[in-house]
């Protein structure tokens, strides 16, 4: 989807070339907003119509998985927990994030989280303010990272950066600050939802692990003969250089960014081919496992 802060990593593998640049890569969602289909040897369907089948008692896929891409600053905003949505009357999930780094330009900088001893006052004047980011705690964001953004924490990112984010199933985002573009801003709801203002920022492979989903980073040297963790579900994303996905008898080929969905806890493995990329992308020889 193109977007304002959009940083044109991705617009050759989207197939974009209209106005603008592609912001997100909706990688894996059941939300019909976003309709991701799933491809496998009986066709191509959305992932909504065939998580619907395999569990037709569960209230829907757990989590979504993005790549984000920036070149312009992406609006100051925060999102809800699922208690705070009680709390507004709304319905659906809250938004917790983590966010992998897959490359960060030399001016790439995140926003996380109100400095300690800000008022939550300064969040309703910061069109006049002449440093509006100067309230916020400021990191440099490197390859490798993964940043966890508790619901209610204040985020914001500038520069060029590109990544991986694997999220709640929700849609939920409040605008505090929007750098001049004239959006809508919702800083009534953001401010009820401000809780935790420090996030917790660790490195790969380690694994992340949280109360509404998890991920495992398999390195290049362990992509043979891999379990997943999960036995019921598990979504593999790729974002090396051409390579084949086999399990269960079956072989796909994968592409920069792409995610295959694996049930049962079926043992799988990754192939690498020879030769080169020309999309530009950065190349990682690591899968990515997400579950729940």
């Amino acid at each position: 989807m193109p977007k304002p802060w959009g940083g044109g990593h991705l617009d050759q593998i989207a197939g974009h070339t209209g106005e603008g640049h592609i912001g997100e890569y909706v990688l894996f969602s059941d939300m019909r907003q976003f309709p991701v289909m799933a491809e496998n040897s009986r066709g191509r369907r959305l992932v909504a119509d065939v998580w619907r089948d395999l569990f037709p008692g569960s209230a829907g896929v757990p989590f979504m998985l993005k790549v984000l891409s920036t070149a312009e600053p992406i609006s100051l905003q925060n999102h809800p927990s699922d208690q705070d949505l009680q709390k507004l009357g709304l319905t659906g999930n809250g938004k917790f994030e983590c966010w992998t780094i897959l490359d960060a330009g030399a001016d790439a900088r995140m926003y996380l989280g109100l400095k300690q001893g800000e008022d939550i006052s300064v969040l309703r004047t910061l069109d006049a303010d002449a440093q509006p980011m100067r309230h916020f705690n400021e990191y440099v964001p490197q390859r490798g990272e993964i940043v966890e953004l508790f619901p209610g924490l204040v985020h914001s990112t500038v520069g060029r950066l590109l990544f991986y984010e694997i999220q709640q199933t929700s849609d939920y985002t409040f605008r505090i600050y929007d750098f001049g573009r004239g959006r809508d801003l919702h800083l009534d709801a953001a401010i009820e939802c401000l809780h935790e203002q420090t996030p917790a920022i660790s490195k790969v492979p380690e694994a992340l692990e949280t109360s509404a989903f998890k991920l495992r980073y398999h390195p290049a040297e362990n992509l043979s003969g891999i379990k997943p963790v999960n036995d019921t579900f598990s979504v593999f994303t790729w974002f090396g250089c051409a390579a084949e996905f086999i399990c269960d008898g079956q072989s796909f080929s994968l592409a920069w960014g792409d995610s295959v969905l694996v049930f049962g806890g079926i043992q799988c493995s990754v192939e690498k081919k020879e030769g080169t990329a020309d999309h530009g992308l950065p190349l990682i020889d690591m899968l990515f496992e997400a579950y729940a």
